[in-house]
């Protein structure tokens, strides 16, 4: 039993990680409130689900834009999805057929073509070395 935690912690300890990974999000309306991302390394939730998502993060605003710096990720394949939360509430606010009310991205700037895109167009690969990533916020 030993040996079986011992091989376990050690496979856990030798995967590779990234050493940095920097998020910019741009083109905010405004500095009030926040940006909320759900960072998924699975198509399943993505995008708006956070319970699946593998991190979640809640970001402020400057100068119109917002920047979250990540270390330690596993390397792999992972998505974004987010928006700016102007008034603090938490929600995304969508109107008549869901069309949003607050301003959203994705990672590769991805776009859907009758709502979100699918993990598979907003996923990239994140490798061992450092990672610099922008999303473009849109009405």
């Amino acid at each position: 039993m030993n040996q079986l935690v011992f091989l376990i912690l050690y496979c856990w300890m030798s995967m590779p990680t990234n050493s940095q990974f920097r998020i910019t999000f741009t083109h905010l309306p405004h500095n009030e409130g926040s940006v909320h991302v759900l960072l998924f390394n699975q198509p399943e939730g993505f995008p708006n689900n956070p319970a699946k998502a593998y991190r979640s993060f809640k970001i402020p605003i400057s100068d119109g834009k917002a920047e979250l710096s990540i270390s330690g990720l596993p390397v792999g394949t992972y998505a974004i999805s987010t928006f700016h939360d102007h008034d603090g509430d938490g929600i995304f606010r969508t109107g008549a057929f869901g069309i949003p009310k607050d301003p959203y991205g994705f990672s590769n700037n991805a776009r859907g073509m009758f709502g979100p895109p699918s993990f598979e167009k907003a996923a990239f690969s994140l490798k061992e070395g450092p990672k610099n990533i922008s999303i473009r916020l849109k009405l």
